[in-house]
């Protein structure tokens, strides 16, 4: 059995969803994506999405959600083209920060993807 695209060319991959947190911005703040497997022993990536404070209002979170998931299937095509399913998980800026055992710790390897300031924004 071979290793799926997405464990070959790691730096690839992580390029791959580096862009797509750009398209994201400004409500998803943060991507980290986490190769492995999943109960069943199937290659996969798991994402978890960081979300901006505001992008977690009740009235629009299904909407960004919907569309962070479907933006980083068609963008990045992780089983199409890197051989991975995709898995997601949703965090706020503010959640992320309040739990007790951080999700992504100090220690953690995974790289996790955060968008450019834009430019017109620096200069204000």
């Amino acid at each position: 059995m071979h290793a799926p695209p997405a464990f070959v060319r790691q730096s690839q991959f992580y390029a791959a969803v580096a862009r797509v947190a750009q398209i994201l911005a400004p409500d998803v703040v943060g991507i980290s994506p986490t190769l492995g497997n999943d109960w069943s022993g199937e290659p996969t990536v798991f994402f978890m999405v960081i979300l901006a404070d505001s992008a977690t209002q009740r009235d629009g979170l299904l909407r960004i959600t919907n569309n962070a998931s479907e933006t980083i299937v068609r963008e990045v095509q992780p089983l199409e083209q890197w051989g991975v399913l995709p898995y997601f998980n949703f965090r706020g800026q503010s959640e992320l920060s309040k739990l007790s055992e951080p999700v992504l710790a100090a220690s953690d390897t995974r790289p996790v993807f955060r968008p450019r300031p834009d430019e017109n924004s620096l200069r204000s």
